[in-house]
Parts: C-alpha cells; sequence; structure tokens
C-alpha cells in the first residue's frame, strides 16, 4: 500500500514538471503573448521573438529575445522572410537554451510578415528537435492584404506546417465577419482574444483538475490525426446556444464536416450538469465523421455562472475551403495552399 502510494506521489509530481512554452513570432505572435499574459495563464513559459526592438519592449512575457541586431539594426525585417529567418538560424544558441526539455511548444504568428513568417519554421524545427508536441497556431492575411503578403503567407505556411504536429489556421478574413461593426482597434484585438483563448484552453484542460480530465496522451493522440485542423470556440447561457456559436463562426473557411477528430472541453458554472455537457458533445460530434476519434473533457469554474463555454480542437479536416464564390489571385492560391495541406497529410 505505501509502495502504491509513492506511486501516485511521483507520478504527480513528474505531470507538475510538464514544460509548456508559448513562443510569439514577429509583431503579430508578440501581441498574442502579451494578450495571454494579461489573462494571467498560469504553467507556462511564454517567449516572445522579433526582430522589431521597439515593439519588443512594449510586450509582457516572461523572456524576449531580439533578434538580428546586427543585420537589422532593430528595426524589424523589412516583410522579407528570408531575412527573419536569417536572424533566427543566428540565434539558435538562445533558442535552444529556451526550448530545452520542453514537453509542449505553442507557436503563434501573423503569416505574411517578414519576422513571423521566417522565424516561426526555425522554431518549430528546433522545438521538434527537443521531442516536444508543436501546435502552432497562424493567422491568414486579410483579404484585402492581396499581392505578395499572401504569396509570403502561403509559402511561410506550408514550411511551418513541415515542422508541426498540429497546424492551427486562422483565418483573419473570418474575424471582419464576426466584428464588422466594432472599432478597428477592438475589432483586431479580437483575434489575439481568440487566440490566447485557445492557447489558455488547451493548456487548462490538460494541467487543471476537471470533471472529466484531459491529459498530455489525450493531446498526443488527437494530433495523430492526419489532415488540416482549425477550432470552434462558442458561449451562451444554454448548450444548444454554445453549439450553435462555435458551429457558426469557425475560424477558417473549411468543411468540417467528416473529420476524424476532435478534442473538446467544456467549461461553465456550478449548475454545469452531465446532461448539458452530453447535449454539447452530441451537438459538435454529429458534424463529424459517425468513426470520429473524440476526446473531451468537462470543468466548473463558478465564476462562468450560467454561461457555457465550449472549445473544439478539430482535426483530420480532409476539403479545403468552403465559400460562396471562388476568391482570385493570390487569396486563390492560399486556399489552394489549404487544400494541398489537406490532402498531402489525408495519406
Amino acid at each position: 500500500m505505501v509502495g502504491s502510494q509513492d506511486s501516485c506521489i511521483e507520478m504527480s509530481e513528474e505531470c507538475a514538471q510538464l514544460r509548456i512554452h508559448v513562443i510569439g513570432c514577429g509583431g503579430g505572435g508578440c501581441n498574442s503573448v502579451n494578450r495571454l499574459m494579461a489573462m494571467g495563464i498560469q504553467g507556462v513559459e511564454t517567449v516572445a521573438i522579433n526582430t522589431d526592438k521597439s515593439h519588443l519592449q512594449t510586450v509582457n512575457s516572461h523572456r524576449r529575445l531580439l533578434i538580428g541586431a546586427g543585420l537589422t539594426r532593430g528595426l524589424g525585417a523589412g516583410g522579407l522572410p528570408d531575412v527573419g529567418e536569417e536572424c533566427m538560424e543566428n540565434a539558435l544558441e538562445p533558442l535552444n537554451d529556451i526550448l530545452r526539455d520542453s514537453d509542449l511548444t505553442f507557436i503563434t504568428v501573423g503569416m505574411g510578415g517578414g519576422t513571423g513568417t521566417g522565424v516561426a519554421p526555425v522554431v518549430a524545427k528546433q522545438a521538434k528537435r527537443t521531442g516536444a508536441i508543436v501546435i502552432s497556431i497562424a493567422t491568414t492575411p486579410f483579404e484585402f492584404e492581396r499581392g505578395r503578403r499572401m504569396e509570403v503567407a502561403r509559402l511561410g505556411i506550408k514550411k511551418l506546417n513541415e515542422h508541426s504536429d498540429m497546424m492551427l489556421l486562422l483565418d483573419n478574413n473570418r474575424l471582419l465577419d464576426m466584428v464588422a461593426n466594432l472599432p478597428v482597434d477592438q475589432g483586431l484585438a479580437v483575434m489575439d482574444q481568440l487566440i490566447s483563448e485557445v492557447i489558455k484552453g488547451l493548456v487548462e484542460a490538460i494541467t487543471l483538475p476537471s470533471l472529466v480530465n484531459l491529459d498530455y496522451a489525450d493531446l498526443r493522440t488527437i494530433i495523430g490525426h492526419r489532415g488540416v485542423s482549425t477550432i470552434l470556440f462558442g458561449e451562451s447561457t444554454d448548450p444548444d446556444g454554445a453549439v450553435q456559436d462555435a458551429l457558426s463562426n469557425p475560424l477558417l473557411e473549411v468543411d468540417y464536416e467528416g473529420a476524424t477528430g476532435a478534442l473538446i472541453h467544456i467549461t461553465g458554472g456550478s449548475g454545469l450538469t452531465t446532461k448539458k455537457v452530453t447535449k454539447v458533445l452530441n451537438g459538435i460530434s454529429e458534424q463529424l465523421d459517425p468513426r470520429a476519434q473524440v476526446i473531451f473533457g468537462a470543468r466548473v469554474d463558478p465564476s462562468f455562472r450560467d454561461s457555457i463555454r465550449v472549445m473544439a480542437v478539430i482535426t483530420g479536416i480532409h476539403e479545403g475551403p468552403r465559400r460562396e464564390g471562388r476568391r482570385s489571385g493570390a487569396a486563390a492560391e492560399l486556399d489552394r495552399t489549404v487544400e494541398e495541406l489537406a490532402f498531402a497529410r489525408r495519406r
């Protein structure tokens, strides 16, 4: 009996040592880290990486890494991913020191710029070498940005995907639909908030005690499903409303019906019942392949009162963008890249 107790204590100590990093690459990624810190996330080490010294100084994170000072003089990469990549390659020693013994690494980046697009694939590659699970969360450019920025994003997404266990793509154009009537500054902050909620939700789902626990092994299982991945996120005072909110606001225009895996986490107040949890799970899972693997967790947080929040990581998406009418030019190329990723991961 004593030996059993010792084993339990030993196991708890191992769980407590789970090392999680959240790394923001470039301006957009650093903004997400800043937001995450403001939300009071626990159990992670945040890192902000940039070539722009003035922007980096405004970011609140556990570590800040200015790269390429000799090359860019701290003034940014000028929209050139090759410059961002070179700056990161020249700073592998401090990066590897940060990533040493990492178990789970989140990378957040806004695709299309020079620093983030160039840096993120290098960070992902180095994190993989430590044996960490690498989850990359990348936003795509607004359609009105067009031309070169779209092309830069397309190539960057392909490179980042090569070194990521899970690639979560979030379309900024979906953001426009969601925040059309908000002031500009508030609207642009919404995506940072959503990315931060996703990371915080996943971290808390596998590190905090819940009614139904998710763990690190569950995460490994879900990321084994091939295909593109995205997030469904919804909140309401009733289960049906939470599901509808999530399904009506996908953050990537893909056909998630028929997806082969989902990690669903539900948070609610003290009135969160088994019946409500089941209704949410049924509402999400019936959109997926009948043979889909669904792993779920549920947690009571009294601060939620009557609200129910659902966050679902949908994996194994094998169909590309579903839009009313095709986009043209560079935006269409970006859509085709998403389709290629879905097809490539299917095999």
